[in-house]
């Protein structure tokens, strides 16, 4: 008996054929059950216990940036990510090799250096799943330079691990404000983080995207072409000197909103490093809230079991399944 598509999905995904539920504006709360106990994300988000900083920046504290991940291929740190629930973190899309098995990657949590001693805190945790946003493309500076990694089994939140909140979907912050980057990669052009590989952190004001792209249209070989696109912000300074740098990517930029630490960004692209009227471009996290929800209320809460209700998403339920379908098989590999 053959069966055709449509029947299939209705068969082992009613949620695909019978309609979706919209987000709403304020629809931004992730205090459902996303791990393996029932918290409330919003009144631990955002929250560091610890109190006190990339191309000059200085040395972080142990549980300042509690949300901070390494994400590695091979054992070896690649990018940063951020812990967004107990079995969830925020990255690059363009951290993944899609060449390169799923099994390869790790996320190495709750510590501040990126090769910590067996003295100090740290816990590693396989992938289960990425997840990359549908509009991302191997193209140089692509939109939609997101993704989202489930680990394998949950971690306990503690002072040293704790989530960052999520901004509101389509919420702006002003240009002018002050918030910080995170990372392990290089401090300099070719300049290595040395030993002992201590988390890095730097102050950079918002920049608004017409500055940030008349910026970067200047002394361009297409100077007409839009360079930063939806879903990207800026953040740094004119004069440069201070930037992320390579090996921070996937990182997160983070505003103090009310004392409530909020991500806007995740480290995207620059050209070079710290480069005069050359700011960092990160993914603009607002944009993406809503198919960030989607995926961590959709897919199974350890990745087990392969059952989705897509009744709660407002992309259409074929869309969300081979999206997922083809993230997984373009991760895994042959």
């Amino acid at each position: 008996m053959e069966l055709g598509l449509p029947t299939i999905l209705f068969i082992l995904f009613p949620g695909v054929l019978l309609g979706s539920e919209v987000l709403t504006k304020d629809s931004y709360s992730l205090s459902t059950k996303t791990g393996s106990s029932n918290i409330d994300l919003d009144s631990v988000c955002g929250r560091p216990r610890a109190s006190g900083r990339i191309v000059s920046g200085q040395n972080a504290q142990l549980g300042q940036w509690p949300w901070q991940v390494s994400v590695r291929e091979d054992g070896v740190h690649v990018c940063g990510g951020s812990l967004i629930a107990e079995d969830w973190v925020l990255t690059a899309a363009h951290c993944f090799n899609q060449d390169q098995s799923l099994s390869m990657y790790t996320v190495l949590l709750g510590t501040i250096s990126s090769y910590p001693e067996d003295n100090e805190p740290g816990e590693l945790r396989a992938v289960a799943h990425c997840i990359k946003h549908p509009s991302y493309s191997a193209d140089e500076h692509s939109s939609g330079d997101i993704a989202l990694v489930q680990l394998a089994s949950p971690i306990t939140f503690s002072d040293y691990m704790l989530p960052v909140c999520l901004p509101k979907p389509g919420d702006p912050l002003d240009p002018g404000t002050l918030c910080w980057v995170t990372g392990w990669g290089h401090i300099g052009t070719n300049q290595l983080l040395p030993p002992p590989f201590t988390l890095q952190e730097l102050q950079v004001p918002l920049i608004d995207a017409e500055t940030c792209n008349t910026y970067y249209q200047e002394n361009s070989v297409s100077s007409t072409k839009p360079v930063i696109l939806e879903g990207m912000l800026c953040a740094g300074f004119e004069e440069g000197k201070k930037d992320a740098c390579n090996g921070d990517s996937g990182g997160p930029l983070v505003c103090d909103i009310n004392d409530v630490w909020i991500q806007a960004g995740v480290v995207s692209w620059g050209s070079d490093c710290a480069l005069y009227k050359r700011p960092g471009v990160y993914t603009n996290v607002s944009v993406y809230t809503s198919w960030i929800q989607n995926i961590m209320w959709n897919l199974p809460t350890e990745g087990k079991n392969f059952s989705l209700s897509l009744s709660r998403t407002p992309l259409s339920g074929p869309l969300l399944f081979l999206t997922f379908l083809s993230c997984t098989f373009f991760l895994l590999g042959p």
